[in-house]
């Protein structure tokens, strides 16, 4: 599921929860209170499934019942809508409704950029050219960020000492929501296959840590073959380990473009 869909459609059925609620008479009060529970339990659960970021997670969590109070403001009982609302807790409101879709926004793009039409719209000279809009500062920036990047020059420092070259197909138009056949191709320096590599390979948006990784088959030359469960579009990147019998393993980090 989506950010859009999960941000945007829960509030919407923030809304429907209220106003089913007020139709079946219940208070104004517990009719907020239900709107606001229901979609925020739910996607506690749906969290649990999918561990998301936390930013993720706390923009959820404060959108729904930030609805369900703007509603139960708005809509109040009889005897309170008989006294106008005062323009502050309007204008607050209103403040916060926008900060939240202003946010949401900002987070979508973070992940996923701007949507081709809308990229081909405002940035010159796209015609014709992949345009990646995701924000590069999505990652880690911690010690351990900064002794990673001393880590991946070693082991293409060790790539290249093993004398192997490698093919990665399948990682280059990746479509969204479809699964990912994957085929990592291993040389040596001569072009013959090398057998006997032990493959896997993990996806993660950047920045969270990796799942279990899925091991590759050989299929008895030079190919290692797995398909990867779908993903949402947005910026990912793949995490590729090589181990034989007699070498440590070789880790390997590989941008890439869901669509």
């Amino acid at each position: 599921m989506s950010l859009f869909v999960s941000l945007f459609g829960g509030m919407l059925i923030t809304a429907m929860l209220y106003g089913l609620s007020r139709r079946l008479r219940l208070s104004n009060f517990w009719s907020a209170v239900i709107a606001a529970a229901i979609p925020s339990v739910a996607y506690a659960a749906h969290v649990i499934a999918t561990r998301p970021g936390l930013d993720v997670i706390t923009l959820h969590l404060v959108t729904y019942p930030t609805v369900a109070l703007l509603l139960y403001q708005l809509y109040g009982d009889k005897a309170r809508h008989a006294r106008a609302i005062h323009w502050v807790p309007k204008l607050l409101l209103g403040f916060f409704a926008v900060l939240t879709v202003l946010y949401g926004g900002f987070i979508y793009l973070a992940g996923h950029g701007l949507p081709p039409a809308l990229a081909a719209w405002l940035l010159p000279g796209t015609s014709g050219r992949p345009v990646y809009t995701g924000f590069a500062g999505v990652v880690e920036h911690d010690r351990a960020a900064a002794k990673g990047i001393a880590q991946h020059r070693k082991m293409d420092d060790r790539l290249a000492r093993l004398g192997w070259r490698l093919e990665i197909s399948g990682l280059t138009d990746v479509r969204a929501e479809r699964p990912v056949p994957v085929t990592v191709y291993v040389y040596d320096r001569h072009g013959r296959g090398v057998e006997g590599v032990e493959v896997r390979l993990a996806t993660a948006r950047p920045g969270q840590p990796a799942p279990p990784a899925v091991r590759l088959e050989g299929n008895g030359s030079a190919g290692y073959h797995a398909t990867l469960a779908p993903m949402q579009s947005g910026s990912w990147v793949a995490y590729l380990s090589l181990h034989t019998a007699d070498q440590g393993p070789v880790l390997l980090e590989h941008t890439l473009m869901v669509r």
